[in-house]
């Protein structure tokens, strides 16, 4: 899937061809979209960065901008070519996300649209398989947000999201005061089998425009918010964070700086005194990758994660990269998916 509109594309488009063999109009089968974890006592977690998912609903958005001023042929044309564009976009995503293999009960979005849109996304392609969809504020200001998606069954018992108000140690960073453009935002939920644990989102700083000034702005939110599972982690033991890290695990060519800091991944799973784990460890040992970059090999490397506390990596069943058919086309991103036992503890 392409992101940016060039105009071969839009050529393309506005000649009625599509690049897909398949029409896009029709949503996933309904025997493709279970709505339930194959086991009460078996969760799947994922986290999933859609490259600009908020760009797949433009077309519908000019639409309602033409509408309000004089009509325009061209406009008309251009505009219908978006949204077929559009259309097929999320199609090609939707087919990730209902795939029985992955379908994950709680789901983790990065680079996500806001919230009208999603709810559409959710009705319209995933039939309503989540019951709950929530857009998290952030500080973005490209319309990339954090999300998090919850199948029937799973119960909120507290929210805490207001983290994106926190200032920045520093002073000062390019985009502002505040330390956080994108998460991290936690729920504490309540699964079907009456397991509770702390869940989150987060994305961390891009290495767009990598140095040394960016690699500290990532490290200090990575330290804070390893501070922030530890203040979750008082209130119940079961914490996972999932999201898009922006890093691999181990030092880059600017955390390798004395004053940078350090590696950010190692920052935000903190001191094994503190007994966080990094549960993606295994696939960064293996050098699976989850950021693909189709035809662009640069920052190829696993920088989706999951970070769990002690109570919770005992649970662990297994963590994985998802691919099927549609995950080289729907995003530059592949999802990353852990199962953990959600079998209740004698106090809960």
């Amino acid at each position: 899937m392409r992101k940016a509109l060039h105009l071969p594309l839009l050529l393309l488009l506005l000649t009625g061809c599509s690049s897909s063999t398949t029409p896009a109009t029709t949503r996933p089968s309904a025997s493709t979209r279970p709505t339930a974890s194959s086991s009460p006592d078996t969760i799947t977690l994922a986290t999933y960065n859609v490259e600009h998912f908020a760009d797949h609903f433009r077309g519908f958005h000019m639409e309602q901008q033409a509408a309000t001023r004089p009509a325009n042929p061209e406009t008309k044309d251009l505009v219908d070519a978006i949204k077929r564009w559009n259309t097929e976009n999320q199609w090609e995503i939707a087919n990730v996300i209902t795939d029985p293999a992955f379908s994950p009960d709680i789901l983790c979005i990065e680079e996500g649209p806001e919230q009208s849109d999603l709810d559409f996304f959710n009705k319209r392609w995933l039939d309503s398989m989540y019951a709950t969809v929530i857009v998290f504020p952030s500080n973005s200001q490209y319309h990339q947000t954090v999300d998090m998606l919850l199948k029937p069954g799973f119960k909120i018992l507290d929210r805490k999201d207001r983290y994106y108000l926190e200032p920045d140690s520093a002073g000062q960073n390019k985009r502002g005061e505040r330390l956080f453009a994108r998460g991290p935002a936690f729920l504490r939920v309540q699964a079907p089998s009456g397991y509770t644990f702390w869940v989150g989102v987060t994305h961390q700083k891009s290495k767009s425009g990598n140095s040394l000034e960016v690699s500290q702005w990532r490290v200090r939110e990575a330290k804070r918010t390893h501070e922030i599972l530890k203040e979750l982690r008082a209130i119940d033991p079961d914490v996972v964070l999932l999201g898009d890290m922006n890093d691999d695990l181990g030092p880059d060519e600017y955390e390798s700086k004395p004053d940078s800091g350090g590696d950010s991944i190692a920052a935000l799973v903190g001191p094994p005194s503190d007994g966080f784990l990094l549960a993606t460890k295994p696939l960064a040992d293996k050098k699976e990758i989850s950021f693909h970059g189709y035809s662009n090999p640069k920052y190829r490397s696993l920088i989706d994660h999951a970070i769990v506390s002690p109570d919770v990596s005992s649970r662990l069943r297994s963590v994985q990269i998802f691919q099927n058919q549609w995950t080289p086309v729907a995003s530059d991103h592949l999802p990353v998916m852990l199962k953990i036992n959600a079998a209740p503890t004698a106090q809960q």
